[in-house]
């Protein structure tokens, strides 16, 4: 099972595509990026000086992202048998769904949730804790 292809597919009866992501990795949550200060500005320099200022920021932001929260993620990671489930659909917007449930019954919680989708529910999977939906 990989955080990068589904570990199943399914489709619900309205036609709606359905993907089940399981991984054990969590990422620290950051906000979202601010705009730089200067690209408000009205001087045309002053704006490009301001999309520097920003992209250099993003680059800053990604070497944290890979070089702190990643290697921290993995190191939780290891010490848990905390998996999270997630079925995310793309088509005709975004729709997910998101569990956690132990090591032990994620085969069973998988299944349970490709079930509850094949027939157009929410799935609600017994030992598995429904932390919400992003609708």
């Amino acid at each position: 099972m990989s955080v990068f292809r589904p570990a199943r597919r399914a489709r619900s009866p309205d036609g709606r595509e359905w993907e089940i992501y399981v991984f054990r990795l969590k990422l620290r949550e950051r906000g979202p990026q601010r705009d730089a200060w200067l690209e408000s500005e009205d001087d045309p320099r002053l704006q490009a000086l301001g999309g520097i200022v920003w992209l250099l920021r993003s680059v800053v932001r990604l070497l944290a992202r890979l070089l702190v929260d990643l290697p921290l993620g993995a190191a939780r990671s290891l010490r848990t048998d905390e998996w999270t489930v997630e079925a995310v659909s793309w088509s005709p917007y975004r729709r997910s769904y998101t569990w956690s449930t132990s090591g032990e019954f994620r085969g069973h919680v998988v299944a349970q949730v490709e079930g509850g989708l094949s027939r157009g529910d929410v799935p609600r999977p017994r030992n598995a804790i429904y932390l919400g939906a992003d609708l």
